[in-house]
């Protein structure tokens, strides 16, 4: 290439994030799903249930929940109870566009098999809230003053990340119920590619089939089977953007036929596996 040449990247242009802030009631708690984009979830609001990915756990007011991309999880779930939070969205492809390499420092929003539970103090909380409240402010969030306010923030939380003190899921309040469900979710996980039944399940922890259903749905609001399907097309959509086929992904996870896996994954994603992985241009 001569020294006259020059070449260009070219990425679409899209805000590199979304910033909301509730303080409501709902009649109809969202249940367990799973996100493309990273969710910072700032509540102000004890939540004592939260699902995230493969733990149900306590959560109390005043945390920051960073959860990466594809992570099942389950906030708050009491019809009629107010929630006051800041929910904050992170663009991922606008960070791989525009940090590239660089993107890598910011693995933990995309690629950690695990989210991040951030305990700020006093002064952090009140910082952490007025930066978010200044994003509020901004209806275009592709001006050149949205996104120094959005840079300032990430890198706040960027540095929050490496120098508060992050609790390990195990080490929060967990009641012997929830720990006993998070005992049958590591079990779900380990065998999340073979087919087993509720029976195998309720064999495998010496207990009553109705028993375990009942307790698994007291703190996931969900039965086993809805999270297994859940799981499974979260892993799906996974494979599906890091570059696998549709038939190697349909046998990853056990499905028997591809009619199988087209309807769980259309019945979740509300589209084919095949749409699916073309909307995300991979070829």
């Amino acid at each position: 290439m001569s020294h006259n040449e020059i070449t260009t990247t070219m990425f679409s242009v899209a805000p590199p994030y979304d910033m909301v802030y509730k303080n409501e009631s709902t009649d109809q708690p969202v249940g367990p799903h799973s996100h493309n984009a990273v969710e910072l979830y700032y509540t102000l609001t004890d939540l004592p249930d939260v699902l995230l990915n493969d733990k149900v756990l306590e959560v109390k007011a005043g945390t920051l929940l960073v959860i990466p991309t594809f992570c099942t999880h389950q906030l708050y779930h009491e019809a009629g109870k107010v929630y006051e939070r800041y929910i904050f969205s992170i663009n991922t492809q606008w960070l791989d566009a525009v940090f590239c390499e660089g993107a890598k420092e910011f693995s933990y929003l995309k690629d950690a098999p695990s989210p991040l539970i951030l305990y700020p103090d006093s002064e952090k909380k009140m910082e952490l809230k007025e930066k978010f409240d200044n994003l509020l402010t901004y209806e275009d969030k592709n001006t050149i003053e949205a996104l120094y306010a959005f840079l300032d923030t990430l890198s706040f939380i960027h540095l929050m990340t490496k120098t508060l003190n992050i609790k390990k899921k195990q080490e929060l309040p967990i009641s012997p119920s929830q720990k006993k469900v998070n005992d049958i979710i590591g079990f779900l996980h380990e065998h999340l590619k073979e087919n087993i039944t509720i029976s195998d399940i309720s064999e495998h922890f010496y207990l009553n089939s109705d028993y375990l259903a009942r307790l698994f749905k007291s703190h996931m609001h969900i039965s086993i089977g809805r999270y297994i399907l859940l799981q499974k097309i979260s892993e799906a959509e996974r494979m599906l953007r890091n570059g696998s086929t549709v038939s190697e992904v349909q046998e990853e996870l056990g499905y028997s036929s591809y009619a199988y896996f087209f309807k769980s994954f259309k019945k979740i994603t509300g589209m084919s596996p095949s749409r699916y992985r073309s909307r995300y241009n991979i070829n």
